[in-house]
């Protein structure tokens, strides 16, 4: 697709650049699994519209992306996005609703085995974005530990099982030392903790909209499992034999630890405005260490 690298830099810098680094053979699937899971976010994420459209464009979508839509059915779904695009004040976002035929397109062209593994990852992950909007309609936090360990892997654990499943294909026996089990349950907690991690940053802003994803007032037990979970992503980025996989996927791990210690010491009686936010030279210091271990040796 025209433009492929300028839509992903557009909707996420951080990301682009991270993809960058992947051994050619990962970058398509993983950049149309990317888009494809934007697009949808963009949609569950839009506020000037009301649920029930919301709802009813992510299943359209969700069913283009499986292709199992009737053409009337894609053409509506294409439709609505357009119009959406029209209001967007993201550019970037604005963009990729307008260019969604396009990202199926490049879907598409991936290989069969990739293609069936976009479409899983994207299953998931739309019915976590479908649930998320018709629980907070009813219900103003989450009940119970297990609901909210469901959603984070519906919505981020998914991504982690989906990389792996994606190496393996890609790379065989050279994509890690540890065996595919092993993999797909790091993987899996370290896309949980990742995701546990947005949703502790962003608590008061959540509570603000009369919504919780914790399901007690304390959050300590939830910054401990997210730490252990991001641990394991490290554990998984140790265990990659290829450099440039190693750095792309060991920064966000370290990334959510740091942003875990600046909520840890955040005063909770007096918190400050705004989101906790790693400082930029902390960033660039991470991506430096991360260069450094994608040099060692696989464990």
């Amino acid at each position: 697709m025209k433009g492929l690298d300028h839509l992903l830099s557009a909707v996420s810098r951080s990301f682009y650049l991270s993809m960058r680094f992947l051994p050619r053979e990962m970058r398509p699937g993983v950049a149309v699994g990317y888009l494809l899971a934007r697009a949808t976010d963009t949609v569950a994420d839009a506020v000037d519209m009301d649920c029930r459209e919301r709802l009813a464009l992510l299943r359209m979508m969700g069913e283009t992306v499986a292709g199992s839509a009737s053409r009337e059915v894609a053409a509506t779904c294409f439709g609505r996005l357009g119009v959406l695009s029209t209001i967007q004040t993201h550019r970037g976002e604005a963009e990729l609703l307008a260019r969604f035929p396009e990202c199926l397109a490049l879907l598409e062209n991936l290989s069969p085995h990739e293609r069936m593994l976009v479409r899983q990852v994207l299953a998931s992950i739309v019915e976590g974005q479908a649930w998320d909007l018709m629980y907070f309609e009813s219900h103003a936090a989450v009940s119970c530990p297990e609901q909210l360990e469901h959603y984070t892997y519906m919505v981020a654990g998914c991504v982690g099982e989906f990389w792996t499943r994606l190496g393996l294909l890609a790379q065989g026996p050279g994509f890690s030392t540890q065996p595919e089990e092993q993999l797909l349950r790091w993987g899996r907690h370290y896309g949980m903790g990742l995701q546990l991690v947005n949703i502790l940053r962003d608590r008061e802003e959540d509570l603000a909209r009369g919504r919780s994803y914790l399901p007690a007032p304390d959050d300590r037990p939830w910054l401990d499992r997210a730490e252990r979970w991001l641990k394991e992503g490290v554990f998984y980025a140790e265990s990659l034999r290829n450099g440039r996989l190693r750095f792309s996927t060991v920064l966000p791990a370290w990334l959510g630890l740091d942003t875990l210690e600046l909520l840890q010491r955040a005063d909770r009686r007096h918190p400050s405005s705004g989101k906790v936010k790693i400082a930029r030279g902390d960033v660039y210091l991470r991506m430096w260490k991360a260069f450094l271990f994608s040099w060692k040796e696989a464990l």
